[in-house]
């Protein structure tokens, strides 16, 4: 623990002494650093105090703009001007996983008065299938409904 401290302060450190060395470059400017690293496409919100709030698809950042929207009719925000960045993400997986939870209790409802002999093997594949397709299905419906459910992450300051 206090080693790996001790190396995280010695980095700072040489970083601190090559910028000063360096002539004092000025500090890279967080936002454009920040909407940079978005994937085009990517579903953001902007706000800023003569922007107010503007959600839409990333197109790109260049000549110290963001511009959102498809190429044709992208629209054009100065950097300057926003204050916050919000990404959306949605929920697939935490929706496959209880999709395939709810979809095991289906299926061991439904198959739980069914019997079978052990000798018959078509019996006993016809369940395993069933029940397997129950929870597919369960899982392929949590997918689509977490996809749906959009949450909002702040992504700058």
């Amino acid at each position: 623990m206090v080693a790996r401290s001790g190396c995280y302060l010695a980095l700072a450190a040489a970083v601190s002494l090559a910028g000063s060395l360096a002539g004092q470059a000025p500090a890279p400017d967080l936002r454009a650093l920040s909407l940079r690293s978005l994937q085009a496409g990517r579903t953001i919100r902007i706000s800023g105090r003569e922007i107010g709030t503007l959600t839409g698809a990333v197109a790109g950042v260049r000549d110290g703009a963001l511009w959102l929207g498809a190429e044709p009719a992208a629209r054009s925000v100065p950097l300057a001007g926003i204050d916050s960045v919000w990404v959306s993400r949605g929920h697939r997986g935490t929706g496959a996983l209880i999709g395939t939870l709810v979809g095991a209790v289906v299926a061991s409802a439904v198959m739980s008065g069914k019997s079978c002999d052990w000798s018959d093997s078509g019996c006993i594949t016809d369940h395993l299938l069933a029940g397997t397709g129950i929870m597919l299905g369960g899982t392929l419906v949590g997918v689509a409904i977490g996809s749906g459910a959009k949450s909002w992450q702040l992504r700058y300051p």
